[in-house]
C-alpha cells in the first residue's frame, strides 16, 4: 500500500499535540463523537485538523446494523450531514448489533452468522448506502463468544454481503487475530476467508490479555504477530488487485488517552518500515 494512504485515528485526547505535528497523515474521524453537532471543541479541533491531513475516514459504532430495531433516522441524518461536510473516501461501521427493543448496550455485539441475518444485513446496508449516496463499508468485529447457531464464517459472511450489495469490507486485521486466537483458529485460514477485492480500508491496533482471553481493547501496542499478519494481508491485497498500488487506508487505533501522540506516530512509523 502506498505509506500515504496509512493514517491514524484523531482522538480528542491528542487535539493539542496535534497542532506541533507538521505532516498529519490520513484521519479517521470517529463518527459519534461529532453526530449533531453545530459547535464545541470536538468539532473546531476536527474541522482544523481535516484541511491539514492527507485524507479523511469516517469511522462509526452506532449505526445497529445488525438489530433488529429500526434504524435510526437521525443517526443517518446526523451522518450523512458528515460525509457531506467532511467528504471521506471511505465511511463504515461494523457488522454487529448495539441496540435490541431501544436499550442501547454501548458495545459491539456479535450477531448470529446465518442466513436469516444475512438477508436483514443485505437489506439494511441497502438501505443505509440508498440514504447516504454513497458506498459504506463494515468492519469484523473481536469474538469472545460463539453461538450454536451460527452458520457462516465472519469473512465469508462480509464477503457475501459485499457481494451482494457492493460495500465495502473494513479489515480489522487485529479483531481477525484476536478472535481466531480465542477459539484456537489460525488467523491466516481465517483471512483467507474474505475477499480482499471488496477491502476499502484497514484497522490495525492492539489487545490486551486476560488468563487466556485476549480482548480488543486499543489500548496497547500492536504485537509483532498482528504486524506479520497485516504485512501477509497487503501483499495478499497487492495480489489480488495485480500488484497495483491502491490507496487502501491503514489505519493505526489507540484509544489510551494516556499514550503520547508522540508515540502513536513512532509506532505508525515503525509499523510502516515493519511492512515494506
Amino acid at each position: 500500500m502506498p505509506f500515504e494512504s496509512w493514517g491514524v485515528g484523531l482522538r480528542p485526547a491528542h487535539f493539542p499535540e496535534w497542532k506541533n505535528v507538521s505532516q498529519i497523515p490520513v484521519l479517521e474521524l470517529m463518527a459519534d463523537n461529532l453526530l449533531h453537532h453545530k459547535g464545541g471543541p470536538a468539532l473546531w479541533h476536527t474541522r482544523q485538523l481535516v484541511v491539514r491531513a492527507r485524507g479523511v475516514v469516517l469511522h462509526g459504532i452506532g449505526l445497529n446494523i445488525g438489530g433488529a430495531d429500526p434504524l435510526s433516522q437521525s443517526y443517518l441524518s446526523g451522518l450523512r450531514h458528515l460525509v457531506s461536510e467532511f467528504r471521506p473516501s471511505v465511511v463504515s461501521d461494523h457488522l454487529c448489533f448495539t441496540q435490541a427493543l431501544g436499550v442501547q448496550s454501548y458495545e459491539l455485539l456479535p450477531l448470529v452468522l446465518n442466513r436469516s441475518a444475512l438477508e436483514h444485513v443485505v437489506e439494511r446496508v441497502d438501505a443505509v448506502q440508498n440514504f447516504l449516496g454513497c458506498r459504506y463499508s463494515l468492519e469484523n468485529v473481536s469474538s469472545y463468544v460463539d453461538y450454536k447457531e451460527s452458520r457462516i464464517p465472519e469473512g465469508e459472511f462480509l464477503s457475501e454481503v459485499a457481494r451482494r450489495t457492493g460495500c465495502g469490507i473494513l479489515l480489522d486485521v487485529n479483531n481477525v487475530y484476536v478472535s481466531a486466537k480465542n477459539f484456537a483458529r489460525d488467523p491466516e485460514a481465517d483471512l483467507e476467508r474474505y475477499n480482499l477485492e471488496s477491502v476499502t480500508q484497514i484497522h490495525i491496533a492492539g489487545h490486551s490479555k486476560k488468563d487466556d482471553f485476549l480482548f480488543d481493547t486499543h489500548d496497547e501496542a500492536v504485537c509483532a504477530d498482528v504486524w506479520t499478519l497485516l504485512k501477509s494481508v497487503l501483499q495478499k491485497l497487492s495480489q489480488a488487485r495485480g500488484n497495483e498500488q491502491v490507496a487502501v487506508p491503514v489505519i493505526l487505533e489507540n484509544d489510551n488517552p494516556d499514550t503520547p501522540l508522540a508515540q502513536v506516530l513512532v509506532e505508525w512509523e515503525e509499523g510502516k518500515r515493519r511492512c515494506v
